[in-house]
């Protein structure tokens, strides 16, 4: 059994409410690791299109309890929810998207 999430984000928005409320706006929803990185668009994009992909492949709505993992490969999962997970985040120029399988154990 799987559940599988698509994401699609424009860059550009984030770039806007970025540019507009800082960190107040990444605070809403990066966890501490992702907040180390260089809070660039198209990471912040990645990492919003992996948590919505996230959320809906298991059904969770908070958004801090999935972190943009290592190189893309595997989403950090902060959250107790049991599974295997998979991932793949792509962006280009304008989008970013992420798609998550998560298998059940």
């Amino acid at each position: 059994n799987m559940n599988i999430g698509v994401d699609i984000v424009s860059i550009n928005r984030i770039k806007t409410l970025f540019n507009k409320y800082g960190t107040r706006f990444t605070n809403q929803f990066l966890t501490e690791l992702e907040k180390q990185k260089e809070l660039t668009p198209e990471y912040i994009s990645k990492c919003c299109a992996v948590k919505e992909a996230s959320i809906k492949a298991s059904g969770i709505t908070d958004a801090k309890q999935f972190s943009y993992g290592k190189n893309g490969k595997q989403p950090i999962v902060v959250t107790d929810v049991k599974g295997k997970w998979n991932l793949s985040v792509s962006d280009e120029k304008e989008y970013a998207i992420a798609m998550v399988v998560k298998q059940n154990d």
